[in-house]
This record gives C-alpha cells, sequence and structure tokens, in this order.
C-alpha cells in the first residue's frame, strides 16, 4: 500500500520534474526507493560520463553512481530512502548543471574523427597509387590547378588557391625534416 501511495504521489509531483527533464531530454528509466536510473543522449559519450560520475559521487545523499555508456544512463544509489519535492529537484537541477559542466572537460570528438578519417583516406590513397600520392599532395594539386585556372578571371581567389597550395607543400616539407 505504501508503494502504491509513493508512488501516486511521485506521479503528481513529476509534472514539475518534466521541465527539468525536458531541458536534456532526460528521461526516468527506474525508480524505487534507494535507487533512481535516469537516461539522456548525452551521456552516451565516455568522457561526459565518467566526469558525471566522479563529480556526482562526491554527493553526501549518495552512495553510489554507475552509468552505462551505450544505453546513455546513469544508474544513482541512494543513502535514504526518498526525498522531499525539493530535495528531487535540487538533485535533477545538479545533474542537469554538472552535464552541462561536463562538455568542458570533455576532449573535441568532430576533430578527432575528421582527422582519423583523413589518415584513412590517405592510407587508401598511398595504397592505391603505390605510395606516390597522399592527402596532402592530392589537395596541393587541386589547389594550384584552381589558382592556375582562375589566374585571369578572378586573381584575388587565385591568389588564396595558391597561397593555400604553398602552405600545404610547407607543413609537408616540415613533416619530412622532423621524420
Amino acid at each position: 500500500m505504501n508503494n502504491l501511495i509513493g508512488l501516486g504521489v511521485m506521479s503528481l509531483g513529476m509534472k514539475g520534474y518534466q521541465k527539468i527533464l525536458r531541458t536534456q531530454k532526460i528521461t526516468v528509466k527506474y525508480a524505487n526507493r534507494y535507487r533512481l536510473r535516469l537516461q539522456c543522449n548525452r551521456w552516451k559519450n565516455k568522457y561526459i560520463l565518467a566526469y558525471l560520475e566522479k563529480e556526482i559521487s562526491k554527493e553526501q545523499a549518495i552512495k553510489e553512481v554507475s552509468g552505462s555508456e551505450v544505453l546513455g544512463t546513469l544508474l544513482f544509489v541512494f543513502e535514504k530512502e526518498s526525498f522531499t519535492q525539493e530535495e528531487f529537484t535540487a538533485f535533477l537541477n545538479y545533474v542537469v548543471r554538472q552535464t552541462d559542466l561536463a562538455y568542458e572537460y570533455a576532449p573535441v570528438t568532430l576533430l578527432n574523427r575528421i582527422y582519423e578519417q583523413k589518415l584513412r583516406a590517405d592510407g587508401l590513397l598511398k595504397h592505391a597509387t603505390l605510395g606516390l600520392v597522399d592527402v596532402d599532395t592530392a589537395f596541393f594539386l587541386y589547389t594550384v590547378v584552381l589558382g592556375v585556372r582562375m589566374m585571369k578571371s578572378a586573381p584575388q581567389t587565385a591568389l588564396g588557391f595558391l597561397w593555400w597550395s604553398y602552405t600545404i607543400l610547407e607543413r609537408s616539407n616540415r613533416k619530412r625534416v622532423i621524420n
């Protein structure tokens, strides 16, 4: 009977929490007396999840925090059985704030992915041309050809392409000197 009353009170109080949860699309997957599982797509980043586990576990009311990167969930095991609405609202706001702060400490993954794809394309080009052409060489040739072709019609743009080709060549030469 107490569980039914607790669930009824919790569902009535959820209307206020839904505003907080919607800001980051957080969904409640499981709620029990001592445990709460929340899910958010933003928590599928392993760096964000690790930061949240570390920071939120410092809270006194929380016994344990564990997460799943694959599902984007966080499981909270609390010290006490229940919370007031104000405490629960403050906790949800704290989780949202910590998620926002976590992005300051996470590495930039888009640039890493672009660089990985560049290395992959580099390997494919080298393999296909028996080591004669890599990505830098292809871009160098492309910018030189565009610069020469545009010299009569748009000299400023042509000079931009030729400068770009020069910087590619300089960077490639610096790599060779280091290696």
